[in-house]
């Protein structure tokens, strides 16, 4: 028997209005109405997350950051987390910078940037489109190295917004070993400290809760879901995800606008 049921959020659970569609919404409350549990485990820094775990009235943590951070979504308290080192994040600002590449960061709650670009313009918006009182901080600052010393840096994000971009972080970033990289959509690379991963997150929060991988069903589109579908019992990829995704689920279902969490969950817990 299935006891969790674990989310990626963007191109998964949502489609590209950034929606849960009324069948997901529906079928989520019947497999906990079922005492099956359900979280979010997402590469969105945890602000970000929280309203769609809200929305649903989750009574589960958030995996925040690819799995950098898992934080209890009412309370705001950090469960575990894994932040980079300062001295590593300024010689990675400072490889970036000499490079021209457009990148962003987060803290456990704040979003930032040398300058909002187009690149960052979808969270931005997103975040303004809430209450006041429940939006994350996005600030441009000046000297990147300065806040990480004082605000521990979870993710980095790199967009490759020119052909030559993605060679040039590829030969400085791709065979190190003091750094995880992984990627969520097809122009971006995002960094956080060795050994983070999603599906590290889930082990992590499953052991605590005694839960075995057997009992656990993942969903995802991308890269960065890789370890939590390898980790769970059934390993999901969405119609829609990307191909090396697909290779390492067990099974393939409808896309996200076509509700294919929600149709793999009556599928698989109801019968359906």
């Amino acid at each position: 028997m299935y006891k969790l049921i674990v989310s990626d959020i963007d191109a998964t659970l949502i489609d590209s209005e950034f929606r849960i569609t009324e069948y997901n919404k529906e079928m989520i409350r019947r497999v906990r109405d079922a005492g099956i549990d359900f979280m979010l485990c997402t590469g969105r820094i945890f602000g970000s997350a929280r309203p769609y775990a809200k929305f649903l009235d989750l009574n589960t943590p958030i995996i925040a950051s690819n799995g950098a951070i898992t934080m209890e979504w009412k309370s705001r308290r950090e469960l575990f987390g894994t932040p980079m080192e300062p001295e590593l994040c300024a010689e990675i600002f400072d490889i970036l910078d000499k490079n021209d590449l457009y990148y962003h960061f987060y803290s456990r709650e704040s979003f930032y940037t040398r300058k909002f670009l187009h690149e960052g313009s979808a969270i931005r918006s997103m975040n303004e489109k809430l209450p006041e009182d429940e939006r994350f901080p996005m600030l441009e600052i000046s000297d990147p190295a300065r806040v990480a010393a004082k605000d521990p840096v979870y993710k980095i994000s790199v967009r490759c917004i020119r052909p030559e971009d993605s060679e040039k972080f590829t030969f400085h970033f791709a065979d190190r070993s003091d750094i995880s990289v992984t990627s969520s959509f097809s122009d971006n690379y995002e960094i956080s400290a060795p050994g983070v991963d999603k599906g590290a997150a889930l082990a992590r929060y499953a052991g605590m809760r005694g839960i075995r991988p057997e009992e656990i069903i993942s969903f995802g589109d991308n890269k960065n879901d890789i370890g939590m579908i390898r980790y769970a019992g059934l390993g999901v990829a969405v119609g829609n995800a990307v191909e090396e995704l697909k290779n390492a689920a067990d099974y393939i279902a409808d896309t996200n606008e076509n509700s294919g969490v929600g149709k793999t969950l009556a599928k698989v817990i109801f019968g359906e």
